[in-house]
């Protein structure tokens, strides 16, 4: 029989990646819809012979599609790199099982949290705005900061508590 704290680490994973399946559906059909849009917007702006339109949806849609691959090939990747170098193993019985636990929780929040800042700034790519997705690269920057700082809380706290 598994122990209470790795039951519950599981289902909370379990309800992450189902959680990042929807927000992940979600991105692409908004990326693509996106893009589309854009795409008749160079036709239209081609057809009226207004050339500042069609390189404007030209970059819009060279952003959206940049945006959408970081999404999916980047975002995974930094999470995978960041949860391995987190120190998990600090302190003996349920203060390295917490540890470990934490890591991976907050790797998949933090997992979460970027995918919706992507997800925010492909919305904005696709209406030419930039002071959202600067909002969110910061948001994503600030849940990788926070993913270390909170990752290294128990571990600290075991030491300073002097367990094991």
């Amino acid at each position: 029989m598994e122990q209470p704290v790795a039951e519950a680490g599981v289902t909370l994973l379990a309800f992450l990646r189902e959680a990042w399946t929807a927000i992940a559906g979600a991105l692409l059909a908004f990326a693509i819809l996106a893009m589309l849009a854009q795409v008749l917007k160079v036709s239209a702006a081609g057809v009226l012979g207004a050339n500042l339109w069609v390189w404007e949806a030209v970059a819009a849609v060279i952003a959206v599609l940049a945006l959408g691959l970081f999404g999916f090939l980047g975002v995974p990747q930094i999470i995978r790199g960041v949860e391995a170098a987190i120190p998990s193993g600090a302190g003996c019985g349920p203060i390295s099982e917490l540890g470990s636990l934490s890591a991976v929780i907050i790797g998949g929040l933090a997992g979460l949290r970027m995918l919706k800042a992507v997800f925010s700034a492909v919305l904005s790519a696709s209406l030419g705005g930039q002071a959202a997705m600067s909002a969110a690269l910061l948001e994503s920057a600030e849940a990788l900061f926070g993913m270390l700082l909170a990752a290294a809380a128990i571990p600290t706290a075991a030491w300073f508590l002097g367990a094991c």
